[in-house]
């Protein structure tokens, strides 16, 4: 394997100047070299600890698994329970007060010192593993075996198969279980690690043989919640006060020896789970209890150990870091205020691997009831590999997840960065973050989520609207307005917003005695056209329309490289349809170079890179929507008179920074009293942010997006084109 010769600071940040400009280079990180550390105070206090493990994953693509980020609640929760909680990033073998992450697959090297030892962990009672994406060496699976054997408890939180976060080929069921899912010869890492290729068996692998359980490879989806929970006389009182637990594509767990495992909640034969829409296999296998159970737990000698198939349930919505691969805001979950009472379960959980217990099995004895086998505990089809030892999807914009000098910054782990800032607390939804009408429908009632349909009807009068599914017109949703939202959004008093399609954020529930959304946040007329950026970050197989420059000829005349308009060196591939390529080949028609495209097609890879294949419709930006005459140009005065959602082309001057980097204030020249609020995309808030760019101030600007509201004012979003006009 390739080696790296770059070392890189785990945990960065030395804030950016608020004179600097968008030119500066961006400077390293050094706010963050201490990890975290929650403490209770001392009336609290029950004198134990519970570790978070970052060493080895648990940041990557949109998880945020850390104590004062998108595991906040979680780690509050413990802290009111009376525990000292802390982030564990590795051991500072050099002292210098830094953690740093070097490539360990070179072992020649020990200056990676993102690592599990046993002296380094030895003070905690119990220490987390969430979506671990990183193997360990086998000394690491030693010290955790250490770790249990002196009577403390683990917290395996893994997901469903392919959350490949990170895009390494390696998700937390098969750290987890110890072996990978492929048999290929190269998961035969050896050395400090040893045999990782899948042992087609139940019995192997390093979780089952300690534990007697191992994670199943499958990919299930029910949000309306796990329903089969355990009395509490069997799970040693750790269901007491738990309902259905929700359920956001996850994996299962397989009884392999019901001595040392057993289950705490499956699915009840009542239940109806789906295959996650994005399985690359059956995705679920049996269905009700033989699937295995959901949650499970362990008791295998002195020390216990906890499982869950899926984060959502554990996680919140306050995410703390950018994505590694392309420094995007992260959207998590708010998992934990879910009414099945996971936050309930969990808490009970860490109590329960907290106090140690003189009993080494569940064998019967003493009220200690032994768990059922899974009946068939590994299918035929989890002894192989559908992605054939690839990755999810493969990387993009230069990043190499064993790489850290590849990571955006403010990411962690990067080695640069703005210094610390809050996540954007108000991020635009994007069709490739939104839930299907049909998807919201089976979501569990309180579910908060962005749904994305078009609007067919009123409901109610004035007061709400109906949503259909855009790929199943029989399929609805009724959405409740607020009061201040109905003159824009509601048919009957605005008839134009009939046919649009709308991005709605709201909570799951119902409304006039039919499924519904109500408690609406937000409302968003979606974008024509994703940016390259926002493409690359949705599902493989989703049907998307995006835009960008033609950058190059692709594979002859079969295809084209796209770049972000905004950031040349963000691409995707587009695979072209023989009708498609004498006009927008390249290399069949060269002055298509530089021209701006708008294209409709299949979210999924080409060439062995993110692309988008099965083009249904591609054509010039020109052609549909022709460039702003600045004699048209709205006035801000003008623009606010326009109801929500009216796409707008408006020109004003730049008189303050708004909400830190992530919006700027637009006044009217010719009223300074009347003013809008941009909201700036991610790609634009280096160069048109007045925080980094002070220089802007005074200046005038151009700006096409959509009427809307941000930070409850008057306002410009889905902000597609920005121009200094001085």
């Amino acid at each position: 394997m390739m080696k790296l010769t770059k070392l890189t600071v785990l945990g960065l940040g030395v804030a950016l100047a608020l004179g600097a400009t968008a030119l500066q280079a961006a400077t390293p990180y050094n706010w963050n070299n201490t990890a975290p550390v929650k403490v209770p105070s001392a009336q609290q206090s029950n004198g134990k600890t519970v570790l978070f493990d970052v060493s080895h994953g648990g940041v990557e693509g949109n998880a945020d698994w850390v104590i004062d980020g998108a595991f906040s609640d979680f780690a509050d929760a413990l802290v009111t329970e009376g525990y000292r909680v802390e982030e564990y990033r590795g051991v500072d073998l050099n002292n210098d007060g830094k953690i740093r992450f070097y490539d360990d697959r070179d072992i020649s090297t020990q200056a990676n010192e993102a690592i599990i030892t046993y002296d380094a962990i030895k003070h905690a009672d119990v220490f987390v593993l969430a979506e671990t994406n990183r193997p360990f060496t086998l000394a690491e699976q030693q010290a955790l075996e250490t770790f249990v054997a002196a009577g403390k408890g683990i917290f395996f939180i893994a997901d469903h198969y392919d959350a490949d976060r990170n895009l390494n080929t390696w998700d937390a069921t098969e750290v987890f279980n110890g072996y990978n899912r492929s048999d290929l010869s190269k998961y035969n890492l050896g050395g400090a690690y040893g045999d990782w290729r899948n042992p087609k068996s139940a019995q192997q692998g390093w979780l089952v043989e300690n534990f007697g359980i191992r994670f199943r490879f499958n990919g299930v989806d029910y949000k309306q919640g796990v329903s089969g929970v355990e009395p509490a006389s069997q799970t040693e009182g750790l269901t007491q006060g738990v309902a259905p637990i929700l359920m956001a594509a996850g994996a299962t767990l397989a009884i392999v020896d019901g001595q040392k495992a057993k289950g705490l909640v499956y699915f009840a034969e009542t239940d109806n789970p789906t295959k996650w829409r994005h399985a690359k296999d059956s995705g679920l296998y049996f269905g009700g209890e033989a699937e295995g159970p959901y949650v499970a737990i362990a008791k295998s000698g002195a020390g216990k150990a906890a499982f869950i198939g899926d984060s959502s349930p554990i996680e919140d919505a306050t995410p703390k870091y950018r994505r590694q691969d392309n420094g995007n805001t992260k959207k998590t979950y708010p998992g934990w205020t879910d009414p099945g009472h996971a936050s309930v379960l969990s808490v009970n959980i860490i109590n329960w691997l907290a106090t140690p217990e003189s009993y080494t099995h569940f064998d019967g004895a003493n009220g200690r009831t032994p768990g059922r086998v899974t009946p068939v505990p590994m299918t035929s089809e989890e002894m192989f590999d559908p992605n054939n030892g690839q990755p999810w999807s493969n990387p993009s914009n230069g990043f190499n997840p064993w790489d850290t000098d590849t990571y955006k910054d403010n990411s962690f782990n990067a080695p640069y960065g703005q210094g610390q800032v809050d996540p954007d607390p108000d991020p635009d939804p994007t069709p490739g973050t939104a839930v299907s009408v049909a998807d919201a429908l089976a979501a569990a009632t309180g579910t908060e989520l962005v749904v994305q349909g078009k609007v067919t009807d009123a409901v109610n009068g004035i007061y709400g609207l109906l949503l259909t599914d855009l790929n199943n017109p029989a399929v609805s949703i009724n959405v409740k307005l607020e009061s201040n939202q109905r003159a824009d959004f509601n048919p009957q008093l605005n008839p134009e917003i009939l046919g649009k399609t709308l991005l709605v954020t709201g909570k799951r529930n119902s409304y006039m005695g039919e499924a519904g959304i109500r408690y609406v946040t937000d409302l968003v007329i979606a974008p024509s056209a994703l940016s390259v950026t926002q493409a690359l970050a949705t599902a493989q197989g989703e049907t998307i329309t995006l835009t960008g420059k033609v950058k190059a000829p692709l594979n002859s005349i079969y295809a084209l490289v796209l770049s972000d308009l905004s950031d040349d060196s963000t691409t995707i591939n587009i695979k072209l349809e023989s009708s498609q390529r004498a006009e927008f080949s390249p290399q069949l028609n060269p002055s298509i170079l530089d021209e701006t495209l708008v294209i409709t097609g299949k979210r999924d890879s080409y060439m062995s890179q993110p692309g988008i294949r099965n083009v249904s419709e591609i054509a010039k930006a020109s052609a549909t929507s022709p460039d702003p005459d600045p004699n048209l140009d709205m006035t801000v005065s003008e623009v606010l008179a326009k109801s929500n959602g009216t796409p707008v082309v408006v020109a004003g001057t730049i008189t303050s920074a708004i909400n830190n980097i992530y919006a700027l204030e637009l006044s009217d020249p010719n009223a300074p009293g009347n003013k809008l609020y941009i909201k700036l995309e991610s790609s634009q808030r280096a160069t048109y942010s007045p925080q980094l760019n002070p220089s802007l101030l005074g200046k005038k600007l151009r700006v096409t997006g959509v009427k809307n509201d941000y930070m409850s004012q008057p306002g410009v979003r889905n902000v597609t084109a920005l121009t200094l006009l001085d």
